[in-house]
């Protein structure tokens, strides 16, 4: 017999949109969520000097989950009230009269016209004291040589501990570039998915031009690198000038 507890639970589960479903449970496919490890171990190897973080754009909610689990104060900003955001809107319209440590925006930035992408940097960087880190999608080809060298072949009985584990040798480029998003991708999606209105590496987007805009919207980088384990994801550290 179920009891009347067992039946409201499932009766909420049973109506749970699945459209809801999807951003998390993308975000845990292996490598994309991967991706979740650069966000946090950015932030942690900045040390004391970060404390308090806004996040634009929670998604599907882990980063601000296991960062505040780690003692950092962290509050979201989203157009989107079902993430519950501290400040709901959008970040380049709305008041938000707090400054903070650090501004994060993951995988946001190329729902926004390529045109809007300046504007919207100069409001992140307004927002922080010190740091803004942003990931966009990127679009790269990657050759890697990789080999797993067990134990029983570099015992350290001959000092050949340091060569046991995983070496690997990759490269990246850019070139050929794909092609642009087409304007049909975007016009009138009314779906839960944003379309992506540029990504880094297609054509008339390389690299260089995305972190050209972002050092000329008062930030100045200190490292901008693709995450190892998924090279679609490219993340960028930027300091304000002056700072």
């Amino acid at each position: 017999m179920i009891s009347a507890a067992e039946s409201a639970r499932g009766f909420a589960v049973n109506k749970i949109d699945p459209e809801l479903l999807q951003e998390p449970l993308a975000i845990l496919e292996e490598r994309r969520f991967s991706s979740a490890r650069v966000q946090l171990t950015s932030v942690t190897e900045l040390g004391d000097s970060v404390s308090s973080i806004l996040e634009v754009g929670p998604g599907g909610g882990y980063f601000s989950t296991i960062i505040n689990n780690l003692g950092y104060d962290i509050k979201t900003t989203d157009i989107k009230a079902r993430t519950r955001p501290d400040y709901l809107g959008d970040f380049r319209e709305i008041e938000i009269p707090e400054r903070f440590d650090l501004v994060a925006a993951f995988e946001m930035l190329q729902h926004l016209p390529y045109q809007e992408v300046t504007a919207a940097l100069k409001k992140l960087a307004s927002l922080s004291n010190r740091y803004v880190l942003i990931s966009v999608p990127a679009h790269v080809y990657r050759f890697e040589l990789a080999v797993e060298i067990p134990g029983m072949i570099a015992p350290r009985r001959l000092g050949l501990g340091w060569f046991r584990g995983r070496h690997s040798l990759s490269f990246r480029w850019e070139w050929p570039r794909r092609k642009g998003p087409s304007k049909s991708g975007w016009e009138g999606r009314e779906d839960y998915w944003n379309p992506h209105y540029w990504e880094v590496g297609r054509k008339g987007f390389p690299k260089s031009r995305f972190l050209a805009d972002v050092e000329s919207s008062g930030l100045r980088i200190k490292w901008a690198r693709h995450n190892p384990r998924f090279d679609y994801h490219l993340f960028v550290l930027a300091e304000k000038t002056g700072s």
